[in-house]
Protein backbone atom coordinates (compact mmCIF):
# COMPACT_ATOMS: atom_id res chain seq x y z
CA UNK A 1 0.00 0.00 0.00
CA UNK A 2 0.95 3.80 -0.41
CA UNK A 3 1.79 5.64 2.78
CA UNK A 4 2.69 8.86 1.46
CA UNK A 5 -0.17 10.44 -0.41
CA UNK A 6 -2.36 13.46 -0.24
CA UNK A 7 -3.88 15.34 2.43
CA UNK A 8 -7.84 13.53 2.70
CA UNK A 9 -11.01 16.23 2.29
CA UNK A 10 -13.01 14.48 5.30
CA UNK A 11 -16.55 15.30 3.70
CA UNK A 12 -17.14 16.43 0.09
CA UNK A 13 -16.12 14.45 -3.22
CA UNK A 14 -13.83 16.42 -5.61
CA UNK A 15 -14.54 17.23 -9.32
CA UNK A 16 -11.40 14.38 -9.53
CA UNK A 17 -10.27 11.99 -7.96
CA UNK A 18 -7.40 13.11 -5.61
CA UNK A 19 -5.91 9.67 -5.30
CA UNK A 20 -6.17 6.90 -7.89
CA UNK A 21 -4.74 2.83 -8.18
CA UNK A 22 -5.00 1.04 -11.51
CA UNK A 23 -4.30 -2.51 -10.69
CA UNK A 24 -2.46 -2.92 -13.85
CA UNK A 25 -2.63 -7.38 -13.53
CA UNK A 26 -3.73 -10.05 -11.37
CA UNK A 27 -0.99 -12.21 -12.19
CA UNK A 28 1.57 -12.37 -9.89
CA UNK A 29 4.87 -14.83 -10.04
CA UNK A 30 4.90 -15.63 -5.85
CA UNK A 31 2.22 -17.17 -3.29
CA UNK A 32 2.77 -15.24 -0.53
CA UNK A 33 1.24 -17.06 2.66
CA UNK A 34 -0.62 -14.26 4.56
CA UNK A 35 -1.63 -12.53 0.52
CA UNK A 36 -5.67 -11.89 0.32
CA UNK A 37 -4.65 -12.46 -3.15
CA UNK A 38 -2.89 -15.30 -3.65
CA UNK A 39 -1.95 -17.02 0.04
CA UNK A 40 -3.16 -19.27 2.27
CA UNK A 41 -6.99 -18.44 1.07
CA UNK A 42 -6.19 -16.29 -1.11
CA UNK A 43 -9.31 -15.41 -3.74
CA UNK A 44 -7.67 -15.09 -6.67
CA UNK A 45 -7.47 -19.28 -6.87
CA UNK A 46 -10.73 -19.23 -7.52
CA UNK A 47 -10.56 -17.30 -10.96
CA UNK A 48 -11.14 -19.10 -13.93
CA UNK A 49 -9.29 -16.57 -16.10
CA UNK A 50 -6.52 -14.09 -14.73
CA UNK A 51 -7.03 -10.05 -15.93
CA UNK A 52 -4.76 -7.12 -17.17
CA UNK A 53 -6.06 -3.79 -17.40
CA UNK A 54 -5.24 -3.07 -20.99
CA UNK A 55 -3.14 -0.18 -22.03
CA UNK A 56 -5.80 1.98 -24.38
CA UNK A 57 -8.15 1.84 -21.43
CA UNK A 58 -5.49 3.03 -19.21
CA UNK A 59 -4.32 5.83 -21.58
CA UNK A 60 -8.65 6.94 -21.35
CA UNK A 61 -8.04 7.16 -17.58
CA UNK A 62 -5.33 9.35 -17.68
CA UNK A 63 -6.12 11.75 -19.83
CA UNK A 64 -9.88 12.53 -18.19
CA UNK A 65 -8.23 12.56 -14.18
CA UNK A 66 -5.13 14.14 -15.79
CA UNK A 67 -6.11 17.53 -14.98
CA UNK A 68 -6.97 16.94 -11.58
CA UNK A 69 -3.21 16.21 -10.97
CA UNK A 70 -3.82 13.00 -8.69
CA UNK A 71 -2.06 11.19 -6.68
CA UNK A 72 -1.56 7.71 -8.06
CA UNK A 73 -0.56 4.13 -7.49
CA UNK A 74 -0.03 0.90 -9.38
CA UNK A 75 -1.02 -2.33 -8.23
CA UNK A 76 -1.06 -6.00 -8.64
CA UNK A 77 -0.82 -9.21 -8.35
CA UNK A 78 2.92 -8.10 -9.37
CA UNK A 79 2.72 -4.75 -11.25
CA UNK A 80 5.97 -4.75 -12.48
CA UNK A 81 4.66 -8.17 -14.63
CA UNK A 82 2.58 -5.54 -16.73
CA UNK A 83 4.83 -5.26 -20.29
CA UNK A 84 3.51 -1.62 -20.96
CA UNK A 85 4.47 -0.39 -17.13
CA UNK A 86 6.98 1.96 -18.54
CA UNK A 87 5.06 4.05 -20.96
CA UNK A 88 2.42 4.06 -18.27
CA UNK A 89 4.72 5.69 -15.48
CA UNK A 90 6.01 7.82 -18.14
CA UNK A 91 2.63 9.31 -19.05
CA UNK A 92 1.61 10.25 -15.37
CA UNK A 93 4.79 11.60 -14.87
CA UNK A 94 4.69 13.98 -18.07
CA UNK A 95 0.69 14.84 -16.65
CA UNK A 96 2.41 16.34 -13.32
CA UNK A 97 1.30 13.99 -11.06
CA UNK A 98 3.21 11.79 -8.26
CA UNK A 99 3.07 7.81 -8.82
CA UNK A 100 4.33 4.99 -6.30
CA UNK A 101 4.24 1.73 -7.19
CA UNK A 102 4.10 -1.72 -4.33
CA UNK A 103 6.81 -4.77 -5.44
CA UNK A 104 7.45 -8.20 -4.37
CA UNK A 105 10.61 -7.04 -5.69
CA UNK A 106 11.83 -10.21 -7.18
CA UNK A 107 12.14 -7.85 -10.68
CA UNK A 108 13.17 -4.98 -9.72
CA UNK A 109 17.17 -5.70 -10.20
CA UNK A 110 15.81 -6.60 -13.65
CA UNK A 111 14.08 -2.77 -14.09
CA UNK A 112 15.96 -0.76 -12.03
CA UNK A 113 17.77 1.23 -15.46
CA UNK A 114 13.78 1.88 -16.57
CA UNK A 115 12.65 3.12 -12.98
CA UNK A 116 15.17 5.35 -12.61
CA UNK A 117 14.69 6.74 -16.25
CA UNK A 118 11.21 7.07 -15.69
CA UNK A 119 11.26 8.32 -12.12
CA UNK A 120 8.43 7.01 -10.14
CA UNK A 121 8.37 9.04 -7.24
CA UNK A 122 8.24 5.58 -4.90
CA UNK A 123 9.05 2.08 -4.92
CA UNK A 124 7.60 0.02 -2.33
CA UNK A 125 9.82 -3.07 -2.24
CA UNK A 126 7.84 -5.72 0.16
CA UNK A 127 10.35 -8.06 2.38
CA UNK A 128 8.71 -9.67 5.77
CA UNK A 129 12.08 -10.45 7.60
CA UNK A 130 15.38 -12.27 7.61
CA UNK A 131 16.13 -14.75 4.85
CA UNK A 132 14.88 -17.66 6.00
CA UNK A 133 11.62 -16.15 7.50
CA UNK A 134 10.89 -14.12 4.48
CA UNK A 135 11.22 -17.23 2.29
CA UNK A 136 9.14 -19.21 4.21
CA UNK A 137 6.28 -16.69 3.76
CA UNK A 138 7.32 -15.61 0.17
CA UNK A 139 9.41 -18.81 -1.21
CA UNK A 140 12.79 -20.39 -1.73
CA UNK A 141 15.58 -17.91 -3.25
CA UNK A 142 13.13 -14.48 -2.68
CA UNK A 143 15.52 -12.52 -0.19
CA UNK A 144 18.33 -12.58 -2.28
CA UNK A 145 16.28 -11.56 -5.35
CA UNK A 146 15.07 -9.00 -3.08
CA UNK A 147 18.20 -7.91 -1.80
CA UNK A 148 19.66 -7.71 -4.86
CA UNK A 149 17.00 -5.28 -6.60
CA UNK A 150 16.95 -3.12 -3.21
CA UNK A 151 21.34 -2.99 -3.73
CA UNK A 152 20.58 -2.60 -7.99
CA UNK A 153 18.36 -0.06 -7.85
CA UNK A 154 20.41 2.32 -5.12
CA UNK A 155 23.34 1.89 -7.40
CA UNK A 156 21.22 2.98 -10.34
CA UNK A 157 19.71 6.07 -8.88
CA UNK A 158 23.20 6.78 -7.38
CA UNK A 159 25.57 6.67 -10.29
CA UNK A 160 22.39 8.66 -12.41
CA UNK A 161 22.31 11.61 -9.82
CA UNK A 162 18.70 10.74 -8.89
CA UNK A 163 16.50 11.50 -5.84
CA UNK A 164 14.17 9.43 -7.70
CA UNK A 165 12.59 6.85 -7.36
CA UNK A 166 12.74 6.59 -3.40
CA UNK A 167 13.81 3.04 -2.34
CA UNK A 168 10.77 1.74 0.68
CA UNK A 169 10.71 -1.64 2.07
CA UNK A 170 7.02 -2.63 3.49
CA UNK A 171 6.74 -5.42 5.86
CA UNK A 172 3.42 -7.38 6.95
CA UNK A 173 3.99 -8.44 10.10
CA UNK A 174 2.17 -11.79 10.64
CA UNK A 175 2.54 -14.43 13.68
CA UNK A 176 5.37 -16.07 11.92
CA UNK A 177 8.04 -12.84 11.64
CA UNK A 178 6.57 -10.56 14.28
CA UNK A 179 9.80 -11.25 16.31
CA UNK A 180 12.29 -11.23 13.70
CA UNK A 181 11.42 -7.07 13.20
CA UNK A 182 14.56 -5.81 15.22
CA UNK A 183 16.97 -8.26 13.39
CA UNK A 184 15.39 -7.31 10.06
CA UNK A 185 15.75 -4.04 9.58
CA UNK A 186 18.65 -3.38 11.82
CA UNK A 187 20.87 -6.83 10.19
CA UNK A 188 19.35 -7.68 7.32
CA UNK A 189 19.33 -4.00 5.57
CA UNK A 190 21.35 -1.66 5.11
CA UNK A 191 19.08 1.45 5.92
CA UNK A 192 21.59 2.98 4.25
CA UNK A 193 20.22 2.74 1.03
CA UNK A 194 16.75 2.78 2.29
CA UNK A 195 14.35 6.36 2.27
CA UNK A 196 11.21 4.71 3.52
CA UNK A 197 10.09 2.25 5.70
CA UNK A 198 6.26 0.72 6.62
CA UNK A 199 4.92 -1.66 8.38
CA UNK A 200 1.53 -3.27 8.41
CA UNK A 201 -0.10 -5.40 10.56
CA UNK A 202 -1.45 -8.39 8.73
CA UNK A 203 -4.94 -7.44 7.31
CA UNK A 204 -8.05 -9.97 8.27
CA UNK A 205 -11.38 -10.55 9.46
CA UNK A 206 -13.32 -13.22 11.00
CA UNK A 207 -15.97 -15.14 9.58
CA UNK A 208 -18.38 -13.47 11.28
CA UNK A 209 -17.55 -9.98 10.49
CA UNK A 210 -17.25 -11.42 6.21
CA UNK A 211 -20.88 -12.68 6.54
CA UNK A 212 -22.36 -9.72 8.13
CA UNK A 213 -21.01 -7.75 5.64
CA UNK A 214 -22.00 -9.86 2.52
CA UNK A 215 -25.41 -9.78 4.06
CA UNK A 216 -25.53 -5.64 3.95
CA UNK A 217 -24.01 -6.35 0.12
CA UNK A 218 -27.02 -8.34 -1.03
CA UNK A 219 -29.39 -6.32 0.93
CA UNK A 220 -28.58 -3.10 0.39
CA UNK A 221 -26.52 -3.28 -3.09
CA UNK A 222 -27.60 -6.00 -4.86
CA UNK A 223 -24.25 -7.45 -4.85
CA UNK A 224 -24.82 -11.35 -4.71
CA UNK A 225 -20.93 -12.94 -3.50
CA UNK A 226 -18.04 -11.10 -1.83
CA UNK A 227 -15.21 -13.22 -2.39
CA UNK A 228 -12.97 -10.70 -2.27
CA UNK A 229 -13.99 -10.30 1.67
CA UNK A 230 -13.66 -13.96 2.13
CA UNK A 231 -9.62 -14.11 1.14
CA UNK A 232 -9.15 -12.03 4.31
CA UNK A 233 -11.34 -14.10 7.01
CA UNK A 234 -8.46 -15.59 9.18
CA UNK A 235 -9.05 -17.29 12.62
CA UNK A 236 -8.40 -14.90 15.79
CA UNK A 237 -6.70 -17.77 17.86
CA UNK A 238 -3.80 -17.67 14.74
CA UNK A 239 -2.78 -14.46 16.36
CA UNK A 240 -3.47 -14.28 20.08
CA UNK A 241 -0.63 -16.30 20.94
CA UNK A 242 1.71 -13.51 19.61
CA UNK A 243 3.47 -11.73 22.37
CA UNK A 244 2.89 -8.26 22.15
CA UNK A 245 5.15 -6.70 24.48
CA UNK A 246 7.86 -8.00 22.72
CA UNK A 247 6.13 -6.61 19.14
CA UNK A 248 5.52 -3.43 20.43
CA UNK A 249 9.33 -3.46 21.52
CA UNK A 250 11.20 -4.09 18.54
CA UNK A 251 8.89 -1.66 16.59
CA UNK A 252 9.76 1.13 18.90
CA UNK A 253 13.53 0.02 18.31
CA UNK A 254 13.27 0.25 14.75
CA UNK A 255 11.30 3.19 14.59
CA UNK A 256 13.72 4.91 16.82
CA UNK A 257 16.67 3.73 14.55
CA UNK A 258 14.90 4.91 11.77
CA UNK A 259 14.62 8.35 13.07
CA UNK A 260 18.24 8.37 14.02
CA UNK A 261 19.37 8.08 10.13
CA UNK A 262 16.68 10.39 8.43
CA UNK A 263 14.62 7.28 7.43
CA UNK A 264 10.79 7.93 7.35
CA UNK A 265 8.95 5.25 9.49
CA UNK A 266 5.23 4.58 9.11
CA UNK A 267 3.29 2.09 10.64
CA UNK A 268 -0.25 0.95 10.33
CA UNK A 269 -2.38 1.27 12.71
CA UNK A 270 0.16 3.57 14.23
CA UNK A 271 -0.25 3.90 18.16
CA UNK A 272 2.73 1.73 19.24
CA UNK A 273 0.62 -0.13 23.02
CA UNK A 274 0.35 -3.35 24.03
CA UNK A 275 -3.31 -2.79 24.34
CA UNK A 276 -3.77 -1.38 21.39
CA UNK A 277 -1.75 -3.75 19.04
CA UNK A 278 -3.67 -6.88 21.39
CA UNK A 279 -7.29 -5.39 20.11
CA UNK A 280 -6.03 -5.38 17.12
CA UNK A 281 -4.87 -8.85 16.57
CA UNK A 282 -7.58 -9.98 18.87
CA UNK A 283 -10.59 -8.64 16.71
CA UNK A 284 -11.06 -6.32 19.62
CA UNK A 285 -10.88 -3.29 17.35
CA UNK A 286 -13.87 -1.17 19.09
CA UNK A 287 -11.72 -0.47 21.93
CA UNK A 288 -8.25 0.31 19.45
CA UNK A 289 -7.22 4.24 20.04
CA UNK A 290 -6.89 3.87 16.36
CA UNK A 291 -10.82 3.60 15.75
CA UNK A 292 -12.43 5.65 13.71
CA UNK A 293 -16.03 6.34 13.25
CA UNK A 294 -15.77 7.83 9.17
CA UNK A 295 -13.73 6.73 6.46
CA UNK A 296 -12.42 9.98 3.79
CA UNK A 297 -11.88 7.86 0.97
CA UNK A 298 -14.85 6.82 -0.70
CA UNK A 299 -15.36 11.17 -1.17
CA UNK A 300 -11.38 11.00 -2.53
CA UNK A 301 -10.11 7.96 -3.81
CA UNK A 302 -11.10 5.60 -6.51
CA UNK A 303 -9.46 2.21 -7.36
CA UNK A 304 -9.74 0.70 -10.57
CA UNK A 305 -8.98 -2.56 -10.61
CA UNK A 306 -7.63 -5.38 -13.65
CA UNK A 307 -11.21 -6.04 -14.91
CA UNK A 308 -12.02 -2.61 -15.29
CA UNK A 309 -14.20 -2.21 -11.81
CA UNK A 310 -13.91 0.79 -10.13
CA UNK A 311 -14.49 1.24 -6.84
CA UNK A 312 -13.46 3.41 -4.10
CA UNK A 313 -11.76 0.50 -0.96
CA UNK A 314 -8.32 -0.43 -1.59
CA UNK A 315 -8.72 -3.95 -0.05
CA UNK A 316 -12.46 -4.33 -0.82
CA UNK A 317 -13.30 -5.09 -4.58
CA UNK A 318 -16.76 -6.85 -4.07
CA UNK A 319 -18.61 -3.82 -4.06
CA UNK A 320 -18.08 -1.74 -7.33
CA UNK A 321 -19.61 1.44 -8.64
CA UNK A 322 -18.66 1.09 -12.50
CA UNK A 323 -16.60 -0.25 -14.93
CA UNK A 324 -14.35 1.89 -17.35
CA UNK A 325 -14.89 -0.02 -20.32
CA UNK A 326 -18.34 0.81 -20.57
CA UNK A 327 -18.25 4.10 -19.24
CA UNK A 328 -15.85 6.99 -18.67
CA UNK A 329 -13.96 7.04 -14.93
CA UNK A 330 -15.05 10.95 -14.43
CA UNK A 331 -18.86 9.60 -15.26
CA UNK A 332 -18.52 6.80 -12.67
CA UNK A 333 -17.31 8.98 -10.34
CA UNK A 334 -20.02 11.33 -10.30
CA UNK A 335 -22.82 8.57 -11.08
CA UNK A 336 -25.84 7.07 -9.03
CA UNK A 337 -23.97 4.12 -7.14
CA UNK A 338 -21.25 5.90 -6.18
CA UNK A 339 -23.23 8.30 -4.61
CA UNK A 340 -25.44 5.23 -2.68
CA UNK A 341 -21.98 3.65 -1.40
CA UNK A 342 -21.17 6.94 0.11
CA UNK A 343 -24.63 7.99 2.10
CA UNK A 344 -24.13 4.42 3.49
CA UNK A 345 -21.14 5.33 4.91
CA UNK A 346 -21.97 8.52 6.08
CA UNK A 347 -23.97 7.27 8.21
CA UNK A 348 -22.48 3.87 9.06
CA UNK A 349 -18.98 1.71 8.28
CA UNK A 350 -19.12 -1.64 6.63
CA UNK A 351 -18.22 -4.75 9.27
CA UNK A 352 -14.76 -5.17 7.80
CA UNK A 353 -13.53 -1.29 7.43
CA UNK A 354 -11.33 -1.96 10.53
CA UNK A 355 -9.12 -4.54 8.66
CA UNK A 356 -8.40 -2.11 5.59
CA UNK A 357 -4.80 -0.84 5.65
CA UNK A 358 -6.63 2.48 4.36
CA UNK A 359 -8.50 2.89 7.25
CA UNK A 360 -5.88 3.25 9.57
CA UNK A 361 -4.53 6.15 7.09
CA UNK A 362 -2.82 9.21 8.59
CA UNK A 363 -3.06 12.82 6.81
CA UNK A 364 -0.55 13.96 8.12
CA UNK A 365 2.11 11.40 7.03
CA UNK A 366 2.49 13.16 3.64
Amino acid sequence: MSAVAPSIAPSLSLQYPKWMVLQLNEVCNLRCRMCYEWGDNGAYFEKPTLATLQYDVIERILDAVLPGKPYFEFFGGEPLLYPRIGDAIRKIKAGGSKLEIPTNGTLVAKLAPMLVETKPDRIWISCDGPEEINDAQRGKGVFKRVMKGIDTLYAEREAAGSELPRIGVSYTVTPHNYLHIERFFLESLDLGKLDDVILTYQLFITEESYHQHKRILATQFGVADAPGAHGMVADPADFAGMDFEELCRQLRSVRDACERRGVLFILYPKTIDIDNVRNYFTMNREEMVDRKARCPFPWTYAEVNARGDVTVCHTFYDLTVGNVYEEGILDIWNGERIHAVRDHLRRELFPICDACCRYYYDASKK
